[in-house]
């Protein structure tokens, strides 16, 4: 397994550890979802800026790229009340989602340009990723712990997700 195959794994895997523990955290009775989604989205900026920089190598920057738009969502969470209104949470995460999509349709481009096949498994886990973050973002219009329900499932399709190109990539190479 290559160094770049390698981080995407470990970088999956600690994504799909952290939308599981966000799914539990409702049976320690943590509903504030302020907090819960600034974490979560502070923890998934932190770990593709460092998978980043563990990659600076390959000249690949989707990692810094989706840092980035992690900070610009915990900007727009430091205006908008996302506790008393459940739409403006909605908003938030689809404005995540949005931003996000670019990130992977720009990864996408990029095993394109160099003749990669895993640039077709990437436009259809960007189409998955786009339909789970509208129905995450539909679906939020409920209580705290229903909300961090959600958010948490939603994040372990995204780290199930994204661990699919370094598994394809893992096939591929040893085939």
């Amino acid at each position: 397994m290559d160094r770049r195959t390698l981080v995407e794994f470990v970088t999956a895997w600690i994504l799909i550890i952290e939308a599981a523990a966000i799914m539990i955290l409702p049976i320690f009775s943590i509903m504030n979802i302020r907090i819960v989604f600034i974490i979560t989205i502070s923890l998934y900026g932190i770990i593709h800026l460092v998978k980043n920089f563990a990659l600076i190598n390959a000249k690949d920057f989707s990692g810094f790229n989706a840092a980035l738009s992690c900070v610009v969502t915990l900007i727009l969470l430091f205006f908008l009340d996302i506790n008393d209104s459940p739409w403006n949470l909605a908003l938030v995460l689809f404005i995540w989602v949005i931003l996000m999509s670019l990130t992977k349709l720009k990864e996408s481009d990029y095993y394109h340009d160099r003749k990669n096949k895993l640039w077709e498994l990437n436009i259809v886990n960007l189409i998955l990723f786009i339909i789970s973050g509208i129905l995450a973002a539909v679906s939020l219009n409920y209580t705290g712990e229903v909300q961090i329900l959600v958010i948490g499932f939603f994040f372990l399709i995204n780290g199930i997700l994204e661990l699919m190109d370094p598994l394809a990539a893992y096939l591929i190479e040893k085939k």
